[in-house]
């Protein structure tokens, strides 16, 4: 029996491998900022809360409500009152009613739940910098603007990329 081959077009050719080095290396630079934070003792997901938390609460006073936390986490994770509770129970986080609306919890960042979040904070970025070394300034830049218009299926991205807003962080000399 002859078989006729059908190439593959080359346009899903390309659309698959692509997907598939993308998820590879969200995989393999993800798992190299868990392994920044499980130095700490924390997950990503809770370093995700006290970036939303540290850098919300310097436009807010007072404190973040948990929406704000819920709406701000990078996974699909439900779970923002487990994380709040834990860095809680750590020292890192403080929850309290809201004196307008007793409804809503507000969350602050302690002191330690600050300084943890600024060590981590230079910890990451510096991983950042390593992760992307292969590219160019441009380079990155153009790969921002590209996965932006894949995620959002916009020409350009609508807002500053969420590194761009993370404060200028010192290194603190405790590791």
């Amino acid at each position: 029996m002859n078989e006729v081959k059908v190439r593959e077009p080359e346009y899903d050719r390309i659309g698959r491998d692509t997907f598939i080095n993308l998820f590879l290396a969200a995989g393999r630079l993800t798992e190299e900022v868990e392994n920044v934070c499980k130095a700490q003792g924390l997950t990503m997901a809770h370093y995700v809360v006290l970036w939303v938390v540290c850098l919300s609460e310097a436009k807010q006073q007072g404190g973040v409500p948990m929406g704000v936390i819920t709406d701000g986490l990078l996974t699909r994770a439900s779970d923002a009152t487990r994380l709040v509770d834990r860095l809680k129970r750590d020292g890192y986080l403080e929850r309290f009613p809201s004196e307008n609306d007793r409804r809503v919890v507000l969350v602050r960042a302690t002191q330690s739940g600050q300084t943890l979040f600024r060590q981590l904070t230079f910890g990451i970025k510096s991983l950042h910098r390593e992760q992307w070394s292969a590219l160019t300034r441009s380079e990155l830049k153009e790969l921002l603007v590209l996965l932006s218009k894949v995620l959002w299926r916009e020409e350009t991205p609508s807002s500053k990329h969420p590194l761009e807003e993370m404060p200028p962080v010192m290194a603190t000399g405790n590791k």
